[in-house]
């Protein structure tokens, strides 16, 4: 509206100095006299213009309102996502708080599931820490009753000393695996002692005696000992290769340290890595880091 109004007086005004040059034009000179059919055609003109004033002002309305409606539903839509920000910020704070909670937990439960496997281990070993495994002996030997067999015969093959107490076994028998038809490969012997100072007497003089043959069969002695402490001392197995090729004296210690004499110091590893990496470092200089020393080997 304020538009047309001020069209129509911009054209009021356009007339009305062109009516007032027209009579001065006419006072000063001689003109013929305007003809009427022209006054017509301006005011027929002037009508067009103002009606499509008026609708291109009708169109502009009506895309204002469309653009007025998309900025209120564009509002609408910002708050519901500023809503829904609000909320996904709260959820991400608690699962972060809760994630938190969860990772001390976790964290704690390792904690007790190394110290329970430690004791587990502990148990295992100190179960089995009397039995011994006797590898060789030709199948059916022991005939139907293994415990007396080995307690008669294991004296009289190692010429164990004379003691007060007789040597006692508690249980023996064949380990579990199916029985092989290779008779060169008999299975092992797992047999449990009563009292743990008959198996050290049994592998010291084993050790003493050296080779060990019955019937022209090598025979072996060796303490029996848990799959995970074999899984732990077979993992030295690269690193005693290593302390070989480069002449280090060491030992394997119970229940899986290494123990090595390096330039004059007994150097104790409860790890195969760290034990890899002392010998790489010494064989590429002459001087190692220094480590913690501990009781000498036996």
């Amino acid at each position: 509206n304020k538009q047309q109004s001020s069209l129509l007086h911009y054209y009021s005004e356009c007339t009305s100095e062109d009516s007032q040059q027209h009579g001065r034009v006419s006072e000063h000179e001689d003109l013929p006299d305007t003809p009427i059919s022209s006054a017509g055609k301006t005011s027929n003109s002037m009508e067009t213009m103002l009606r499509d004033i008026k609708q291109s002002s009708s169109r502009i309305e009506e895309k204002i309102n469309e653009v007025t409606t998309s900025i209120s539903n564009m509002d609408k839509k910002m708050e519901m996502f500023t809503k829904r920000i609000d909320e996904a910020e709260r959820w991400v704070g608690d699962a972060e708080d809760s994630i938190q909670v969860m990772e001390t937990t976790v964290s704690d439960l390792q904690a007790k599931i190394e110290s329970l496997q430690e004791k587990a281990d502990d148990l295992e070993n100190r179960s089995g820490r009397c039995n011994l495994r006797l590898v060789g002996l030709p199948e059916g030997e022991e005939g139907k009753d293994p415990v007396s067999f080995l307690e008669d015969w294991l004296p009289t093959f190692l010429n164990l000393p004379d003691q007060e107490n007789k040597l006692e076994i508690e249980r023996a028998h064949r380990n579990f695996a199916p029985k092989l038809k290779e008779l060169n490969k008999p299975r092992r012997i797992i047999f449990k002692l009563l009292r743990f100072r008959d198996k050290e007497l049994i592998l010291k003089q084993a050790r003493n005696l050296g080779v060990l043959t019955y019937k022209n069969k090598t025979i072996y002695l060796f303490p029996d000992i848990s799959t995970n402490l074999f899984q732990r001392r077979k993992s030295f197995n690269g690193v005693k290769c290593l302390r070989k090729d480069l002449d280090i004296p060491f030992a394997l210690l119970y229940t899986s340290r290494l123990c090595i004499d390096f330039k004059g110091k007994r150097l104790f590893f409860s790890s195969p890595q760290d034990a890899e990496n002392h010998i790489k470092m010494a064989s590429c200089r002459e001087s190692s880091s220094p480590l913690r020393e501990d009781r000498p080997c036996p």
